[in-house]
């Protein structure tokens, strides 16, 4: 439990540091900001066993407790501190407040530990939260890059379960887990963390500091990519015949199923996912208090919510299946995360236009059509992406839950890059460029707008 602790919070600590100045650098960007927050967002948007995966042929051959912890913690970083960044940009205070402020006698070191600090203190809390989440849960990233030295909650689980096959003593550190949990969200909320708006900024003056540690940033996430880029194009014959590969399984046909076929069950996990995690995320948000039970399954870890309903499934009628348990997991952890989006935004909405849609005999649906989908069409679209790219790289769950095959495509590519050779290796790594590729996409169009009215009240 030590390590997973001191894996989270020195995640969250050192992205917060870093990701502030990086945040104020992007929010006095007039040029490519579009670009430069697509690429900041990406590592955030990867599943972290993938993160790991790209990270794991830097490392030396010879590991101990220190250096492995040492480079997960680099893996966190590389995917966080891009997240922190953008929340700071889309919580910024106006350049005109700060001006304001040092017209009134204040220096600039004053003028934002002052004015702009206290504002943007919620919201860098929250995100910070989330990193230290993410961080106490990143299974398959720590699988990859710990290679068996560093053993968290997470992998004792996981060892203890799977392999030792000793359930009871699973359920224990479970339980560990999840106070874990419970303390980083009391923590949270002494401070007033509540979700903010990822999109949404004003003109910054800008950051030295923020600049450097930005392109350094920056330069670390495109050697990352490109290095999946060039295994993809140069292993096993090239880019072509590693893409018509996937249409088999493997080297010796290590896989039970072929890659698109373990793709297709990924796309229907994540349509019926979404159909139970987005409603009730929508209806969640409307709430006029942050809800903690909502929340608490961002910190329950994927490997704890397939443990259980691995337990649960062993008292159902065995003709049901187990197909709909991997999707049903993934609700549990999807909903929080469409909540964290789509809270500020509902709540952004000025209730006299409700009223008004009301007063004028429209109902509920007819208001939800008419008036709240319009205005809140990008928030909805970067929950229903956000929700969709965390359904298909999702590692823990279904590393309990989807066997055979039912097998998902992350498993597939875990499996793939875990077996020597260039062929298994190829596939893995085109696989990953196209979940890249797919990611970056994404997240560049979710956030081409400069500016929305989108923000915490």
């Amino acid at each position: 439990m030590l390590v997973t602790a001191l894996l989270a919070i020195s995640s969250a600590v050192l992205a917060a540091l870093l990701g502030y100045p990086v945040g104020n650098w992007l929010a006095s960007l007039k040029r490519l900001k579009n670009l430069v927050s697509a690429f900041l967002l990406l590592p955030f948007l990867l599943p972290a066993f993938l993160v790991g995966l790209t990270i794991l042929p830097l490392q030396p051959v010879e590991l101990n407790f220190g250096l492995a912890f040492g480079w997960i913690l680099f893996a966190h970083l590389l995917m966080n501190i891009g997240f922190i960044a953008r929340v700071v940009s889309a919580s910024s205070v106006s350049k005109e407040q700060l001006e304001a402020a040092e017209l009134d006698g204040a220096s600039k070191l004053q003028s934002r530990w002052l004015v702009e600090i206290p504002q943007q203190l919620p919201g860098i809390a929250s995100a910070s939260l989330l990193v230290a989440l993410y961080s106490a849960t990143s299974y398959g990233l720590v699988l990859t890059l710990g290679r068996g030295e560093i053993r968290t909650l997470e992998t004792e689980i996981s060892e203890v379960a799977l392999r030792q096959l000793d359930l009871v003593s699973a359920g224990t550190l479970a339980v560990l887990q999840t106070s874990l949990t419970v303390v980083l969200f009391f923590i949270a909320r002494k401070v007033g963390a509540n979700p903010t708006p990822l999109f949404g900024e004003t003109q910054h003056t800008g950051s030295k500091l923020g600049q450097l540690i930005g392109y350094l940033y920056l330069t670390v996430v495109l050697i990352v990519i490109g290095n999946v880029a060039y295994r993809a194009v140069t292993l096993n014959g090239g880019f072509v015949e590693n893409l018509q590969n996937l249409a088999t399984k493997g080297s010796r046909d290590i896989l039970n199923i072929t890659l698109l076929e373990a793709a297709g069950n990924s796309f229907r996990n994540l349509l019926i996912s979404l159909l139970i995690s987005l409603p009730i995320a929508w209806i969640a948000a409307a709430r006029k208090k942050p809800s903690l039970l909502v929340l608490l399954p961002l910190g329950i870890s994927p490997v704890v919510i397939g443990l259980l309903f691995l337990v649960g499934a062993g008292y159902l009628p065995g003709a049901l299946g187990n197909w709909w348990l991997v999707p049903l997991a993934q609700s549990v952890f999807l909903i929080p995360l469409g909540y964290q989006i789509l809270r500020p935004a509902r709540h952004a909405v000025e209730p006299e236009m409700l009223e008004a849609a009301t007063l004028d005999g429209a109902g509920r649906v007819k208001t939800l059509a008419y008036v709240e989908a319009p205005i809140l069409a990008r928030p909805i679209a970067a929950a229903v992406s956000f929700m969709a790219l965390a359904s298909l790289g999702e590692f823990g769950a279904a590393s309990f839950l989807a066997y055979g095959s039912e097998a998902t495509l992350p498993l597939a590519m875990f499996r793939l890059a875990s077996r020597p050779g260039e062929v298994n290796l190829g596939m893995a790594m085109t696989t990953a460029l196209l979940f890249i590729a797919l990611a970056l996409v994404v997240i560049y169009f979710i956030s081409r707008e400069k500016r929305t009215e989108l923000s915490v009240r």
